[in-house]
């Protein structure tokens, strides 16, 4: 935290998202990412990670900017207001990876977000999420079917029964992938839930970003693969027949079913190896 001072009073300000209260988180997403640019949004950031209520809020700037107070003594308080807003300008260039909610209702049904860092997402659901996440912000389908498609497939009904007791659990309360059924549940979100839609979004290509920056799998940019894409999951794709056909956790359904970590784990010392094999091959040749 870092500390700023106002009015002669001190606040703490958040410096990453891990510091941002989770009461707050879902308010504060909205006003960074559904609402529009304006000074009503700034205003209300500012609120927020300062810590006032509304009423405070009110109070205080009427105490910066009110009738009685000169021109030059507002301007003092808007210089004051734009330095705050400067040190939590990480909030506009940084990206959320920590859980933005932990559900919502649809169709009088409650929907669980995925864990924080992907701890209990299999690898079949990462990967189409991740087509569908792409494909919705290249507007490969015009509209908002495929980020409706995002949500139906990251964010599910809580498993039935005594599940945590089952031997067979993986750690997640969401009920199993199906990507069918995420095709019919999509039908659901489609013109509703768009500030839920979006905060799910930037949730998840933010969380996609960081689990990527684990693995030493890409040679430039962490947050995607290096050789453009023909389509949108292209090397997920071609890792699950890889990883399938090699039998490494199983054949197809097996593999989507594993666990991401210990995909990309593989995939990273699989990736050394080559790397290793080729540097060997140079210098066998030099």
């Amino acid at each position: 935290m870092q500390q700023v001072v106002i009015s002669g009073q001190v606040f703490k300000l958040p410096e990453n998202w891990q510091e941002v209260e989770h009461k707050h988180l879902t308010e504060l997403l909205k006003n960074l990412y559904v609402l529009p640019e304006s000074g009503s949004t700034y205003h209300t950031i500012l609120r927020i990670v300062l810590g006032y209520d509304q009423k405070q809020w009110k109070k205080l700037m009427q105490h910066f900017f009110g009738a009685k107070r000169s021109e030059e003594q507002k301007n003092q308080s808007t210089e004051a207001l734009t330095q705050v807003l400067n040190m939590v300008s990480w909030l506009w260039t940084s990206e959320l990876n920590t859980a933005p909610f932990k559900k919502f209702k649809v169709n009088g049904q409650y929907w669980h977000l995925f864990e924080e860092g992907f701890r209990s997402m299999t690898f079949g659901e990462l990967s189409d999420a991740y087509i569908h996440a792409q494909a919705f912000i290249k507007q490969l389908v015009e509209g908002e079917e495929r980020l409706n498609m995002l949500v139906a497939s990251v964010c599910r009904p809580e498993r039935k029964g005594n599940y945590k007791n089952d031997p067979n659990w993986n750690g997640d309360d969401r009920e199993p992938y199906n990507q069918h059924i995420a095709i019919q549940r999509a039908k659901f979100l489609n013109g509703a839930f768009m500030e839920e839609k979006i905060l799910v979004m930037v949730y998840f290509m933010g969380s996609v970003k960081e689990f990527f920056s684990f693995f030493d799998l890409f040679d430039s940019d962490e947050s995607a693969p290096p050789v453009p894409e023909e389509f949108p999951g292209q090397s997920m794709i071609k890792n699950q027949h890889l990883l399938s056909q090699k039998q490494v956790f199983g054949a197809m359904k097996a593999t989507k079913s594993a666990n991401v970590h210990d995909v990309f784990l593989f995939l990273e010392e699989h990736n050394k190896d080559v790397k290793a094999e080729i540097a060997r091959n140079k210098t066998n040749q030099n």
